[in-house]
């Protein structure tokens, strides 16, 4: 175990080696530094009491050549809470706890001409071009949290603006390293494997939609339903619209966004998500504000950033101070459809570094 003196100390070296890194075009340092206060609370202005949070993440990167490349990165998060710090390599369950420190980053990358194809450890965060960034269906390492995949990452170009990609991911039974949620807890097998398959395309079209979306996730044998173990199988679509207002919004637009998922394993009143924003992007390219709302089913189970069985409202804004820092501040009233479950009221304020 190690103390949080010694934390702080590895943590400051880490920080200076980054910045006094002499110039190697084949080498280079990254990461970002997260300060996050959060509250939650069944009354809507009863936010004083909450927990600070402190998130660090570090790592370097090697350029072989122009194709190979090699990437790790150590993260860890701290709270007001002083949990022991300790050092791991695989995950909690449902990723890295606060006080832990591990490689969230682990892995070899090939980059082709219309392929790319990353073995090891990674995240795999499909964002919405929203102004929160995340998606109903896979948003890995939200806020403070650590979460990575351990598994391979295949991405293709098809052309005319799609790419196709699909991952394979490794869970161990006391080790999943991402917070999936009720049912799909992975226990039935020691090992498991779980893959996604999605086609995107990001570039503007005729009618100002700048993102289109579809993609399929399937966890074998780990989705617990009331006669055992089954598959999960889930189908996402999303599509993002953006309309340019130069003069109106200083150079910002106006922008909406949406996904819609089904669990296909499951009644279909039950299986459903639906998450959709408003938001005005890059106001003088320094603001951004969002009005988002959601509305998940009991037995949508991938989504860890929302709650199964609710229904949410959340506004949202956002500060660049300099490209590489910013801070943001939301308000969240989540209602959940059990009567016996009070609606719940959270804030949370952050400031995010990145070099």
């Amino acid at each position: 175990m190690l103390s949080r003196i010694g934390f702080t100390l590895l943590t400051a070296l880490l920080l200076f080696v980054t910045g006094q890194a002499q110039d190697n075009s084949n080498f280079n340092f990254f990461g970002n530094a997260r300060f996050s206060y959060g509250s939650s609370a069944s009354d809507a202005l009863e936010h004083f009491d909450g927990t600070s949070f402190l998130r660090v993440r570090v790592g370097g990167a090697y350029d072989f050549n122009e194709n190979h490349s090699f990437r790790a990165r150590i993260a860890t998060t701290q709270s007001s809470e002083f949990e022991p710090v300790s050092l791991t390599l695989a995950s909690d369950p449902g990723g890295l706890d606060v006080g832990h420190i591990s490689f969230d980053q682990f892995y070899y990358q090939y980059q082709g001409e219309n392929i790319s194809l990353k073995a090891g450890r990674f995240q795999h965060t499909p964002k919405v071009l929203s102004n929160a960034g995340r998606s109903h269906f896979r948003f890995q390492s939200n806020n403070i949290n650590n979460h990575w995949v351990d598994g391979i990452h295949l991405e293709h170009d098809l052309g005319n603006s799609w790419v196709a990609e699909a991952v394979g991911e490794y869970q161990h039974r006391n080790h999943v390293s991402y917070s999936y949620r009720g049912g799909l807890n992975f226990a039935n097998n020691k090992h498991n494997v779980a893959s996604y398959f999605g086609v995107e395309n990001k570039s503007r079209d005729d009618n100002n939609i700048i993102q289109k979306a579809f993609a399929l996730f399937v966890a074998p044998d780990a989705y617990l339903k009331p006669n055992g173990y089954s598959t999960y199988l889930a189908l996402m679509s999303r599509l993002v619209y953006d309309l340019p207002k130069p003069e109106l919004l200083n150079g910002g637009s106006f922008r909406i966004a949406g996904e819609l998922g089904q669990n296909l394993n499951t009644s279909f009143e039950n299986g459903t998500s639906a998450v959709i924003s408003f938001g005005v992007n890059n106001f003088a390219d320094k603001h951004q504000f969002m009005i988002e709302f959601a509305k998940t089913d009991t037995q949508w189970l991938t989504a860890n950033v929302y709650a199964p069985n609710a229904d949410e409202l959340e506004l949202r804004y956002r500060y660049f101070i300099t490209s590489d820092l910013n801070i943001d501040f939301r308000y969240r009233i989540r209602d959940s459809r059990n009567d016996l479950v009070p609606t719940n009221y959270n804030f949370f304020a952050r400031a995010t570094y990145s070099f």
